[in-house]
């Protein structure tokens, strides 16, 4: 069994890889014609059709159709036979599609500079990428999937199946929203935590009403939601204020005040564990405003903090 699943997961990985490709190609070079394409397919190094000179022409006009589904990105032919995307730089700067789209545009420029090898160090991301094409292909066919799951503090995997809703990316790692039949509940699971997958031929539906942006919006992070979103204000060091400034927490973030010595910012979220921890981590250069509750928590942890090295220091 985990060799048939293995091989299925290649298979995806493989596909989603050649779609990347053709978007790529045609995004860059269009209008291009087939001939142009198949010249660059064959000149790929990860092409595994090499029995084939250039991409079969169904194999070709069903990848344009998955292309379509997956990205919502059409790929179009001119009256002179030529392909090409359509407001390619407006289509494919938004969101996933940018992120998917550039990661791959980076990775085929390195393998194209070999010299380039020793100069660009990378931040290490967890192996979980290798079951988004399964997962991506569970969303576009709403088809469940046998998921074999190992959470934290959890000691075996456990196998059941869930209904995929979305994906989501958060601090280099993937997570999938997710329907699970058997606790009747919506979970976010990590990728990275993930043993095994199986597809299945189960069909569901995910409601017309949901919106994936729509439930993510006031939240930072993935940890499950509790209360409702609160206005919460922090004031922040100038030159911390840089880093927030430029990289924004959240949506909602807005700089309210600026001082020579200060920044007034305010979000509007819920009050989660990874929003509170990420506001941990300035220290003393934060301090919260609002709400009383949270400004009072984070006096009791600094109080707390304090009391634990006097005492460390008196042992």
């Amino acid at each position: 069994m985990k060799k048939s699943s293995d091989s299925a997961k290649s298979s995806s990985a493989y596909l989603f890889k050649c779609y990347m490709w053709l978007i790529n190609t045609i995004a860059r070079r269009g209008p291009i014609s087939r001939a142009s394409i198949d010249a660059h397919w064959n000149a790929w190094p990860a092409n595994d059709y090499r029995k084939y000179n250039g991409i079969p022409e169904s194999t070709f006009h069903r990848w344009r159709s998955y292309i379509s589904t997956l990205f919502g990105i059409e790929i179009k032919c001119n009256a002179y036979n030529e392909y090409y995307i359509e407001d390619a730089p407006d289509i494919l700067h938004s969101d996933l599609r940018e992120r998917m789209i550039g990661l791959f545009s980076a990775n085929e420029l390195l393998n194209e500079k070999k010299n380039l090898e020793g100069k660009i160090l990378y931040e290490h991301v967890p192996s979980g990428e290798l079951y988004l094409a399964p997962i991506i292909e569970a969303l576009r066919d709403e088809c469940a999937i046998q998921m074999t799951y190992q959470g934290f503090g959890k000691p075996r995997p456990y196998t059941f199946p869930v209904e995929p809703y979305c994906l989501k990316m958060f601090k280099q790692r993937w997570y999938v929203l997710a329907y699970s039949p058997d606790i009747d509940k919506m979970r976010l699971y990590s990728l990275d935590r993930i043993h095994a997958i199986e597809p299945t031929k189960q069909k569901y539906k995910i409601p017309a009403s949901f919106d994936a942006e729509r439930y993510f919006k006031n939240i930072y992070g993935v940890s499950e939601l509790e209360g409702t979103p609160e206005l919460i204000k922090i004031s922040l060091d100038a030159y911390q204020a840089n880093f927030l400034r430029t990289l924004p927490l959240h949506l909602s973030q807005k700089e309210e005040e600026t001082y020579d010595d200060y920044s007034v910012f305010s979000f509007y979220l819920y009050p989660n564990f990874e929003f509170k921890q990420e506001l941990y981590k300035y220290g003393s250069d934060l301090e919260v405003l609002e709400p009383q509750w949270l400004r009072d928590e984070f006096h009791q942890n600094a109080k707390d903090c304090l009391e634990f090295i006097y005492e460390r220091k008196e042992q």
